[in-house]
């Protein structure tokens, strides 16, 4: 029976190495798909949560099925690599790729699971890189060290590279509807690893490439994205200097016209977005403008913060010692992951100012809302959340303290209503009259 025949009658046996925010949300749907899947994870506390058929993050729509995948067997998940690696038949390596201090791809986390794994390795194996990282990594770091440290088995190994492609808080419905791209080392690594990843669903598009082509195009993507909240943030400048509102313009823009497709301004981050222009670039000896969209969207934390404390001095509160709500730690709307968070570096920031910061966020254990607003002179909210968007300026009002001043970092708030209110709200983007 040939690797793909045996993929599809089910009878081979996944194994997923890092069972994070990538790869338990891959191990539930390959279960879903009628796979045994056995994961790898060293974190203690995570690995007892799945066993209890518990989420340890928040994705929506997962618990149910990990339940289901746990109490049929079909998922388990272990501490070794001696227990998992020698019966799995795919090998897929989901884990941490982050940046280094010097800011290029730090591979630590990838080199210390193949150390774990790779004495391990039997010949006839399908070993997947589905981690984030420069382009290459598969030939020049994976395939390299797997012939190094196990000749024995290397020529017989099938490998490819099918990065990640879902968003957070979408994983259980992108999983199997997303395109994936893949890229073997050879042909017969290709088709087996699209054979595997089509198994997902039946109407996924399966693109077949190289290795590093499949690489580039997930860094691709997310640097076209990062790059096009850079400018759209730099918009956002723009309005506040100009004295208009760059929410209103960019609708008006992207309205019913076929050659606009601009983003609204924001605090954009996160694990990937705020890494992968680095991986991209890391080798490139020109010039380049993915650095300088770095810049610019990191820059954005400060940007707010200096706006609230200017209309704070303007009225004689200095940002020391005053106390400040940030509503929001997550990198994104409904997200519990503070990898990355602008709102976080804006906490930061307020804190390295001197200002007594109470942050708040519904996805993580703190502050309540009404703890957090409790007799604070300003609130910044930083992430969007779906949470927010019932905030009661009249409830507000009756927390805070003068001069009431709030910051608006995404655009989502009304403006009136607040004003109304007795509360003085800015927005990023929005220009002040004069």
């Amino acid at each position: 029976m040939t690797f793909a025949e045996r993929i599809r009658d089910r009878s081979t046996t996944i194994g997923i190495v890092g069972m994070g925010r990538v790869g338990l949300p891959l191990g539930i749907a390959f279960c879903r798909a009628g796979f045994q899947v056995i994961g790898l994870e060293t974190d203690h506390a995570r690995r007892r949560a799945i066993e209890l058929g518990k989420l340890p993050f928040h994705e929506p729509g997962a618990e149910e099925p990990l339940g289901e995948a746990v109490a049929s067997g079909r998922l388990t998940v272990r501490p070794d690599a001696a227990s998992v690696i020698p019966v799995a038949d795919v090998i897929i390596l989901c884990v941490g790729t982050p940046l280094s201090t010097d800011l290029r791809a730090d591979y630590d986390q990838l080199t210390a699971a193949l150390g774990q794994l790779v004495p391990h390795l039997r010949p006839g194996q399908l070993l997947v890189l589905r981690s984030t990282v420069s382009p290459d990594a598969l030939v020049k770091v994976l395939f390299p060290y797997v012939q190094r440290e196990a000749p024995q088995v290397a020529g017989d190994l099938l490998m490819a590279a099918c990065p990640e492609r879902i968003a957070e808080g979408r994983a259980m419905e992108e999983l199997v509807t997303l395109p994936e791209i893949v890229g073997g080392i050879d042909e017969p690594s290709t088709e087996a690893a699209a054979e595997l990843f089509q198994s997902l669903g039946s109407g996924k598009r399966i693109h077949r490439t190289n290795p590093t082509s499949a690489e580039l195009a997930k860094l691709f993507t997310n640097v076209y994205r990062y790059v096009n909240f850079a400018l759209a943030n730099e918009f956002a400048i723009l309005g506040e200097q100009y004295g208009v509102d760059a929410h209103r313009i960019i609708a008006m823009a992207n309205q019913d016209y076929p050659r606009a497709n601009i983003p609204m301004p924001g605090p954009a981050g996160g694990p990937c977005l705020s890494k992968d222009g680095y991986f991209l670039v890391e080798e490139l000896t020109l010039p380049d403008f993915v650095l300088l969209a770095w810049k610019l969207n990191e820059s954005m934390a400060a940007h707010i913060v200096r706006r609230l404390g200017r209309h704070l001095t303007a009225v004689g509160v200095p940002l020391a010692g005053t106390p400040i709500a940030v509503l929001g730690q997550g990198f994104k709307r409904d997200s519990d992951d503070p990898r990355q968070s602008p709102a976080i570096r804006i906490t930061q920031i307020l804190s390295r100012e001197g200002a007594e910061v109470r942050a708040n966020d519904p996805f993580f254990a703190g502050l309540t809302l009404h703890q957090a607003l409790d007799g604070a002179r300003a609130f910044i909210l930083a992430t969007n959340h779906s949470a927010y968007e019932s905030l009661d300026p009249k409830d507000i009002h009756q927390l805070m303290d003068p001069p009431r001043i709030a910051m608006d970092s995404w655009g989502m708030l009304d403006r009136e209503a607040f004003a109304a209110a007795g509360i003085k709200l800015l927005t990023l983007g929005v220009g002040e009259e004069p």
